[in-house]
């Protein structure tokens, strides 16, 4: 796999496992208590989950094109723009705090496509 596919694929495994999974399987109380936000349904929360799906999707024909050695541009955007701005968010509602892991992982995710962006042969790059 190329490093960007690995990346890509790292991040579509930790959006299925702790962010897609959970927001549409996961009762409506638990989600409250998890996100610190209530909602009058649990359609919200449902909603988020399937946005999520919509994501994974975009990232799994990212590790496509990058293992066929063409560079995703739109999806190493929306990447940034996703996990940097989900950090952002959360910097900015003070959340950050209560879920250090997840600033972390979404930071470092922004981060390695930072890198790939500005070195895109790296990221397609077969070893």
């Amino acid at each position: 796999m190329t490093p960007l596919s690995v990346l890509l694929a790292v991040k579509i495994a930790g959006t299925l496992l702790f962010i897609a999974g959970p927001f549409l399987f996961l009762s409506k109380a638990r989600l409250e208590a998890v996100t610190g936000m209530t909602a009058a349904s649990p359609a919200f929360f449902r909603l988020y989950g399937v946005a999520m799906l919509a994501l994974v999707v975009a990232y799994a024909s990212g590790v496509h094109a990058a293992q066929a050695g063409r560079f995703p541009w739109g999806v190493v955007a929306m990447g940034l723009v996703s996990n940097a701005g989900a950090v952002v968010v959360m910097v900015a509602s003070g959340t950050v705090m209560r879920q250090k892991a997840m600033a972390a992982f979404l930071a470092s995710v922004a981060a390695g496509l930072v890198v790939f962006a500005l070195f895109p042969n790296l990221g397609t790059a077969t070893p």
